[in-house]
């Protein structure tokens, strides 16, 4: 990436801007199909992949998935560590009417508190 500021087609908080920061600069939002509610956002502190699109400046590079890309368009990234286990959350999606409470799984209806929502998989680098 060059010394430009790439913006995504949506809103990165401050929070989640300092956490890439923090990760090392670089963070990866791909999906996955294993949310409570079908499909989940995943985050790895790593850089991207053939296919991903790069946002941010150098320092604090945000690579996404194509998936993820549509899917995020007209949303809020955010990070919190007011919930455990600390996390990257999608707020405010236009996109997915249905999602779970969690805001990391979206897709299908709610199916009620489950054990293992995704809310409760602690981020990869926490691990």
């Amino acid at each position: 990436m060059d010394n430009d500021t790439v913006f995504p087609p949506f809103v990165v908080t401050r929070e989640a801007i300092d956490k890439i920061v923090g990760l090392g600069g670089a963070v990866r939002v791909w999906l996955d199909g294993r949310g409570c509610c079908e499909l989940s956002y995943e985050f790895a502190d790593s850089k991207g992949v053939e296919g991903d699109a790069a946002f941010g400046c150098p320092g604090a590079e945000l690579f996404v998935s194509q998936p993820a890309l549509e899917v995020l368009t007209g949303a809020t990234l955010d990070y919190t560590d007011r919930h455990t286990p600390r996390r990257f959350r999608v707020l405010r999606n236009p996109n997915t009417a249905q999602r779970c409470p969690c805001n990391r799984s979206f897709g299908g209806e709610w199916p009620g508190r489950q054990p293992d929502c995704s809310s409760r998989r602690p981020m990869r680098w926490d691990q």
